[in-house]
């Protein structure tokens, strides 16, 4: 019975670990009406968007808070990028190449902002989605925060697949430190970003983090050596985004780029705070699957904290996503894609293999 309470601990950490790490989601505020009076450039890095471009400048055509200029800045897309942005009207900066050292999305948001006109430049994510208030709202969490912003958009699921991604996203807001009772957070959300173009510059732009494969934490370190600070923000169905559409395979490549370079970023208290917290949510299932096969009394108790767990992660996860019941009730098979990933993503890291993603082959930062 010791190997019993020992294990309970480590659950009730865990659980304890999970309140800290989601004790408060910050959420946009509310469009405010036309109180903005800077001119906001909306630069939108693209490699490759053909199928989810339009959506986005739909979107920002139908926008309460309309943007002084849209520049759609085409990545060296092998699609029809280029074309898809021109028909619908935005203005269209083409990169045909990138210097070497250079990680193509900090290449093309650097050119971006350069071309831009407005003073408060808002980079955003082709996979984007806003409602008629989003670029409002965003905006208003600028101003009334008079700092650079960023948001997590709220996750919107379409297929099966992409349940996968539960676990991924929680533990990307939790790692942040946005959430804690105390917010520190680390990085910013690279989906969204609104900064003032002054500083923007003042802190050497994407070209102080160009080598960077997960340049949302690099930019955040270099606002804070520049004293520029930061907010971030989760999103909800106003400022959202369907993630890895194109199929089970980008999931997989996107979350190992993330993965692989994120996590050497983090803090070794938050890391133990994510490890407590994942431990306890395999700890659950794997536990109470040997304790029924053993026909163990026990099983009842694991049962109960498998319900738990269950209804946590719906209180938690319906604030940063939509999942389907059944992902939620089958919770161990997106965590253990998660872990998965998180056991490739450390091979990539341990034997300095490249990451793939947008048909790039990107080395790994030392």
């Amino acid at each position: 019975m010791i190997g019993f309470y020992i294990e309970l601990a480590i659950i009730l950490l865990g659980f304890a670990a999970a309140i800290l790490l989601f004790y408060r989601i910050p959420r946009l505020p509310q469009a405010q009406g036309a109180r903005n009076t800077q001119r906001v450039s909306v630069v939108i890095p693209a490699r490759n968007e053909e199928s989810t471009l339009p959506l986005l400048l739909a979107d920002l055509a139908k926008q309460a808070l309309a943007p002084f200029e849209i520049l759609v800045v085409n990545d060296a897309s092998e699609d029809a990028t280029e074309q898809v942005a021109r028909d619908c009207g935005a203005k269209v900066l083409t990169l045909n190449g990138k210097p070497d050292g250079w990680v193509g999305k900090s290449w093309a948001c650097q050119k971006g902002a350069e071309s831009a006109d407005g003073e408060l430049i808002v980079f955003l994510d082709a996979d984007v989605r806003l409602s008629p208030d989003g670029l409002g709202r965003i905006v208003e969490a600028y101003r009334s925060a008079n700092q650079t912003i960023s948001v997590q958009p709220y996750h919107q699921t379409q297929k099966g697949y992409e349940q996968f991604s539960l676990l991924f996203n929680l533990i990307q807001v939790g790692a942040n430190g946005t959430a804690l009772p105390r917010p520190v957070p680390l990085g910013l959300f690279g989906p969204i970003i609104a900064i003032s173009r002054a500083d923007y510059f003042t802190a050497g732009g994407h070209e102080s983090v160009k080598a960077s494969i997960v340049e949302d934490m690099a930019l955040a370190c270099e606002l804070r050596r520049a004293n520029i600070p930061f907010r971030v923000f989760v999103g909800d169905r106003d400022v959202s985004f369907r993630m890895y559409p194109a199929g089970f395979r980008s999931l997989w490549q996107g979350f190992s780029k993330n993965l692989a370079t994120g996590a050497s970023k983090i803090p070794a208290w938050l890391i133990l705070l994510v490890t407590l917290f994942v431990a306890s949510v395999a700890s659950v299932p794997l536990h109470l699957l040997l304790a029924g096969f053993r026909g163990e009394p026990v099983v009842l108790v694991y049962a109960l904290l498998y319900g738990f767990w269950v209804l946590a992660l719906f209180l938690i996860g319906r604030r940063i996503g939509r999942y389907s019941p059944a992902a939620l009730l089958l919770y161990p098979v997106p965590l253990t894609i998660f872990l998965l990933v998180s056991l490739y993503s450390g091979y990539l890291r341990l034997f300095r293999r490249n990451v793939r993603w947008k048909g790039r082959a990107i080395p790994l930062e030392r």
